[in-house]
């Protein structure tokens, strides 16, 4: 019996249980395991026994915000290859330099359509680290204004 293919595994990290849910049930529908954690502490913790493929952070979140976290998660060697994508309802200019210097790959306007995510995700992972910025599209396919 042939055993079946292990799932990429993605680190979410979201300060709001809607915003988890949705990227659970997006994630999920394909094929990917979701870890969820609520806050950056949380996060670091979850990080001393798992090794995700691929994290995504929101940036606005108290007590450490996604740009703290991946500046810390990059001082740890073995997640140096972990493509991490940093999601945020509005995309300033300086929020991109900082996210590069941070270490972060992607820099994503929210909220995504999850179709539109979990194909970002999948180029994300096979195509390797690389800074950018992609706009959300709302539910109309039109380019997102919030």
């Amino acid at each position: 019996m042939a055993v079946p293919p292990i799932s990429p595994t993605i680190l979410c990290v979201d300060d709001s249980e809607g915003h988890l849910k949705i990227l659970e049930l997006s994630l999920g529908a394909h094929h990917y395991q979701v870890e969820l954690a609520r806050n950056g502490h949380e996060a670091l913790t979850m990080l001393e026994s798992l090794t995700p493929n691929l994290i995504i952070l929101d940036i606005d979140m108290p007590f450490m915000n996604g740009l703290e976290l991946a500046t810390r998660i990059r001082r740890i060697q073995r997640f140096n290859g972990v493509p991490i994508v940093v999601m945020t309802s509005q995309v300033r200019d300086d929020q991109r330099e900082k996210a590069e210097a941070a270490g972060v790959d992607l820099l994503l306007h929210k909220p995504m359509q999850g179709k539109n995510l979990a194909g970002l995700v999948t180029d994300l992972m096979r195509a390797g680290r690389e800074v950018d910025s992609a706009p959300a599209e709302s539910e109309s396919g039109e380019p997102s204004g919030s």
